[in-house]
């Protein structure tokens, strides 16, 4: 039998349904057996349809959330009529009608609500926040529910002209009232409109599928509340009619596909000609079944549902577990093994040529590295070639002086020489070091310390000032700065008493100054550096300063 003329089948006998239970709601007889039963069996055919829809939507509805939320609304159908059941045919007193009347709200109130949900959580993109907006809407729900079965002490939802018990054939309706048919319709409108919204069905053709049963329920609502004779004679059921109507806008969603579910698996299993698979129930007994799928014994059934698949001359046999029992399917895999192999062969030489490659890489980069440092080590020779003299005069002096005095003297100049060639070694190799060509004046405060420092062996008090020392500079100014510094003490170290050296950043540009102490006229040492500015301030002191013009994007 086709999948066709499965559902037409099954629309008939529903509707055969509906309209046997509708019969069974218009006898009229004095015999009350006759008429109980007949009341009883129209509650049998709802109740089990009802039951029956909500295990179809278990079984059928693709989207988890949405078969959650569509199976909870026809849980709460079955709870409408068993409670409707109780109210007609056990309680008999007024109370008890009552509370099954104010009942009759919890389903009346949460179907729509959950409808909403369902469509709400269809493709959704940001789980928590659509679950916020359901909670919200629950909240809602729930307000509206406590409203109702509070109402005896408001009267808000339906006012009563007698006294207590109530009954619900003589009442009005409050404000609440009109409230809560305004949330129902608001929610069951919200509801299509984003289910439509999120299909993805080209067309759209058949949308108005779900819409037609939501203005009947509409005009029976209307009707109903304005309480026209007629609704009451041809659709005086209330938790029929409105059960019939909702059940009607969700399987006419799912009829015109906004709601996705799964059907007709023999015919797909027919029609799948490039799948060889099988279905088979937990004792290994085949229901569907398509193209060439070997005949497997249970041993080997069982070995492939423990490894999930087994692969045996090119052919892999898979196995998932399903509701009901097992599905199995098998792949030619031959080529793809072929395909390995010679990716994996690949992959050896590829390995083998990289490795070959690294060590080439590994020697080209020792050997630039080599060359690198060779050349730092020859600039800074050549920068440095000065001072390297001076080291070797100050050795020749040392050797020849037998003076224990002057042998100190020749030695601690020796060390003040020394350091400086240390520390501008340090300035350098910081500098090509960092980025952008690029050192800090505190680079420059600690190698003026460490000078500082040495000249206290020349009997020499020196003291220095650095200003801005987290400020990054052009390499160039900072190595100017020490090295006018290491001139001037070169100079000067034999007639100098004490000096203090002061480096200061003002409007893009390094501002040199130093106070020396001297018996000697300076001027003639300075006339060397034009660059440099010297002023006598007293009869031994004297005021040399510098400014380095070295504007750079650096600064």
């Amino acid at each position: 039998m086709t999948y066709n003329k499965k559902r037409t089948l099954s629309y008939g006998v529903i509707l055969i349904s509906v309209l046997l239970a509708y019969f069974c709601r218009q006898v009229r007889t004095e015999n009350i057996f006759m008429r109980n039963l007949a009341d009883q069996c129209r509650s049998c055919i709802y109740l089990g349809m009802y039951c029956a829809w909500v295990i179809y939507l278990e079984k059928h509805v693709v989207h988890r959330k949405t078969r959650r939320c569509l199976t909870a609304i026809g849980c709460l159908m079955v709870f409408w009529f068993f409670v409707r059941t109780v109210k007609f045919h056990i309680f008999h007193d007024p109370l008890g009608e009552h509370i099954c009347w104010y009942l009759y709200y919890i389903p009346m109130i949460l179907i729509p609500v959950l409808g909403l949900a369902a469509a709400m959580f269809l493709g959704e993109k940001e789980e928590e926040k659509t679950v916020r907006k359901v909670i919200i809407l629950l909240t809602v729900a729930a307000i509206l529910i406590v409203s109702v079965f509070t109402n005896d002490l408001h009267q808000l939802v339906f006012r009563f002209s007698k006294q207590p018990p109530f009954s619900d054939k003589d009442y009005s309706y409050g404000i609440v009232f009109m409230v809560i048919q305004g949330w129902i319709l608001i929610c069951l409108t919200g509801m299509e409109i984003i289910l439509i919204r999120k299909s993805r069905i080209p067309g759209k053709k058949q949308f108005w599928l779900p819409v037609i049963p939501g203005i009947f329920l509409l005009g029976w609502n209307i009707g109903n509340i304005l309480r026209l004779p007629f609704i009451k004679i041809i659709a005086g059921d209330m938790t029929a009619v409105c059960c019939l109507l909702m059940t009607a806008i969700f399987q006419g969603c799912i009829l015109c596909g906004l709601i996705q579910t799964n059907n007709r698996y023999f015919e797909l299993f027919q029609t799948s000609g490039g799948l060889d698979a099988e279905i088979t129930d937990h004792s290994f007994q085949r229901y569907y079944h398509s193209g060439d799928f070997p005949e497997l014994s249970s041993e080997l059934r069982k070995i492939i549902i423990d490894r999930s698949s087994v692969q045996e001359q090119g052919i892999r046999i898979n196995h998932i577990p399903i509701r009901g029992g097992h599905l199995f399917w098998s792949e030619d895999i031959s080529v793809l093994l072929d395909q390995y192999q010679d990716i994996r062969e690949q992959q050896e030489e590829l390995t083998a040529r990289n490795r070959l490659l690294q060590k080439a890489y590994q020697k080209e980069a020792e050997r630039r590295k080599t060359e690198e440092q060779n050349r730092l080590l020859n600039m800074i020779q050549n920068q440095t070639a000065g001072q390297l003299e001076l080291l070797s005069q100050f050795m020749d002096e040392l050797e020849r002086t037998e003076s224990r005095e002057q042998y100190g003297w020749i030695l601690g100049k020796i060390v003040v020489v020394g350091t400086y060639l240390k520390r501008r070694k340090n300035l350098v190799l910081t500098q090509y070091a960092s980025d952008g060509n690029l050192l800090t004046m505190e680079d420059l405060r600690q190698s003026l310390a460490e000078s500082c420092d040495s000249l206290k062996l020349c009997r020499i008090r020196a003291a220095y000032y650095v200003e801005n020392v987290d400020v990054r500079l052009n390499a160039d100014d900072i190595l100017k700065c020490y090295d006018i510094f290491e001139w001037l003490v070169e100079r000067l170290v034999d007639t100098m008493q004490s000096v203090f050296y002061r480096v200061s950043q003002i409007d893009d540009a390094l501002r040199v100054s130093v106070h020396i102490v001297s018996e000697a006229d300076l001027r003639g040492f300075i006339s060397e550096r034009p660059e440099l500015k010297v002023q006598q301030e007293d009869e031994n002191e004297w005021f040399i300063s510098c400014i380095v013009f070295r504007k750079r994007g650096g600064r």
